[in-house]
């Protein structure tokens, strides 16, 4: 069943590249870097079906443009072809923790990250939590946390079969009043409409000693970057690395940095995992070569975590 399921989700990571058909014949509309407003010059860096991708010149954030409107990025995370709630349904927690299967691995890094950061009994609140993974991990290790997810999907299998509360809802209509230790934003921010109004919900929602722990692609990783040259030199055609229409943003050190402290964070810690490590390939002879793509932040995600500024 873990097998099915790994090979599920590798299948709508791949079908989430096969961005024309998510797109052609929806309402779209034309944006601007959401950190340094229209008034920023950009850089064009591909133009593919009507879709450019560009460069901020002020923050480096690459970014598409024109995009989904807000409705149609919302239907990109509902029904079977993003999650099947049959699928799930002889999911169990200690076979998911034996199997040591890729999602696992990762809310295992997910929550070594947080124990670097934030002490035991710590609140966390997962923003964009999917099925609810991270949370189910952070809360057997001693993190209470719960969540929020638009997909209505998703929210119901983390309810109903992982066992996690998540309200299936936007962060801004999220009622819950206590503040967090801790904030998690894993693999969500490239996905929003509107990550600084986002950031700015987040920060008021940490409390003075709060911590966001985030997850994006790095369009300045290796392989990213040797894909987009490829794109340069017109050997490539379609830029489906970027993971349009799904993905709106790709970040690197200084562009994340700059969004997040306009959204009132000072960035605290940079890394990247890369793919010998999530996938458990790690040993004796790549041991240092891992190392140093994750200590330098090289790879094509990028973790960073950021704390709640003093005002």
């Amino acid at each position: 069943m873990l097998k099915r399921l790994v090979k599920f989700n590798i299948t709508l990571i791949d079908e989430f590249k096969l961005f024309v058909e998510r797109f052609k014949d929806k309402k779209l509309e034309s944006i601007c870097c959401p950190t340094c407003g229209p008034k920023a010059q950009k850089k064009l860096l591909h133009l593919y079906e009507g879709i450019g991708f560009y460069c901020c010149k002020s923050c480096n954030l690459n970014f598409a443009s024109p995009r989904l409107i807000e409705s149609e990025l919302h239907k990109l995370y509902e029904g079977d072809d993003w999650r099947g709630y049959d699928n799930y349904k002889n999911w169990n927690y200690v076979n998911w923790v034996e199997s040591n299967e890729l999602s696992y691995r990762i809310s295992r890094l997910n929550l070594k990250l947080v124990e670097r950061f934030l002490k035991k009994d710590s609140r966390i609140l997962d923003v964009g939590c999917d099925i609810g993974l991270n949370i189910k991990l952070l809360n057997e290790n001693g993190y209470p946390s719960k969540g929020v997810e638009i997909s209505s999907i998703s929210s119901r299998i983390a309810n109903e079969i992982i066992g996690v509360k998540v309200e299936n809802t936007e962060l801004k209509d999220f009622s819950y009043q206590e503040k967090f230790e801790g904030v998690m934003l894993m693999d969500v921010l490239e996905h929003l409409y509107d990550p600084i109004a986002v950031l700015k919900d987040i920060n008021i929602r940490l409390n003075n000693q709060g911590l966001i722990f985030i997850n994006v692609p790095h369009h300045a990783g290796i392989s990213a970057s040797w894909k987009k040259f490829m794109h340069k030199i017109k050997f490539k055609k379609s830029f489906k690395h970027f993971g349009f229409p799904a993905h709106l943003y790709g970040f690197d050190k200084q562009s994340l940095n700059k969004m997040l402290s306009k959204s009132g964070f000072k960035v605290l810690h940079f890394e990247s995992w890369p793919r010998a490590l999530t996938r458990g390939r790690l040993n004796v002879l790549n041991y240092f070569f891992v190392n140093l793509i994750r200590k330098f932040a090289l790879s094509d995600y990028i973790i960073c975590v950021a704390k709640k500024a003093n005002k």
